[in-house]
């Protein structure tokens, strides 16, 4: 268990046990994850469990000891992937979101490895890029285009792949995307949805397919410096982070 902050962070190889032995936790946490997103009945409460039944689950509690955040991650391939992330909408913006993503790559990659997920939400995409270098960047569309196509490929194989945008990626799962309108950002809503950048379709359910070369060093260093950053939050009231 480490503690940042206010938050015990904790790390979970294999949780089904976990989960079964503790109802409560679990509930707290479909809980959070549907807090999380801005759209009613988004993600169902099978849905939720389902991310939580993961090789790596990360979670975060408060000094009540209520689960307040989770990471989920896998192996998609060779690639070390992030099934799930959520925050309490009361949290979100303090750096909690990069600190459990940067402790579940610490604890799941081995040696130089892929990461990758993929998103509507352009805080999401913030998040991970306040950790890793990540793919697509803004005027560099065609790095890393070829894995990046591959994990979307391996994510959905019947999804039409437009560079690194996923096609209708959710309109067959919770009618076009998973929040009410895009989660605003200043920083890279307009790089995902605008004309001028990847031109995503929201009401279409369109999701960016992200990618990006991580070490275990790397993924250490970021934890860091995003645990400093949320220590900071927490306890001096700093800018708010992704």
């Amino acid at each position: 268990m480490d503690v940042f902050g206010s938050l015990e962070i904790e790390v979970h190889q294999n949780p089904e046990e976990f989960l079964e032995a503790n109802s409560e936790a679990e509930q707290q946490l479909v809980d959070v994850a549907q807090n999380a997103f801005s759209k009613e009945g988004v993600p169902t409460d099978q849905d939720a469990r389902d991310h939580l039944r993961v090789p790596t689950l990360v979670t975060a509690k408060d000094e009540d000891g209520e689960y307040v955040a989770f990471s989920g991650l896998s192996r998609m391939d060779d690639t070390v992937y992030e099934v799930g992330l959520a925050v309490d909408d009361s949290l979100q913006g303090r750096c909690v979101g990069s600190t459990l993503l940067s402790r579940g790559v610490v604890e799941e990659a081995e040696g130089d490895e892929l990461f990758g997920y993929r998103t509507q939400n352009p805080n999401m995409y913030a998040c991970a890029d306040n950790c890793f270098e990540v793919y697509p960047q803004p005027g560099k569309e065609e790095e890393m285009l070829e894995e990046v196509q591959d994990l979307g490929e391996a994510i959905d194989v019947d999804k039409e792949m437009e560079g690194p945008v996923m096609r209708e990626a959710y309109a067959d799962i919770y009618d076009g995307g998973m929040y009410s309108s895009i989660p605003e950002n200043d920083d890279f809503q307009d790089f995902m949805y605008g004309e001028e950048g990847l031109n995503m379709s929201f009401e279409d359910g369109d999701a960016l397919v992200v990618a990006g070369e991580v070490s275990e060093s790397e993924a250490a260093h970021s934890l860091g410096r995003a645990a400093r950053k949320s220590d900071y939050e927490f306890t001096e009231g700093g800018e708010r982070m992704a």
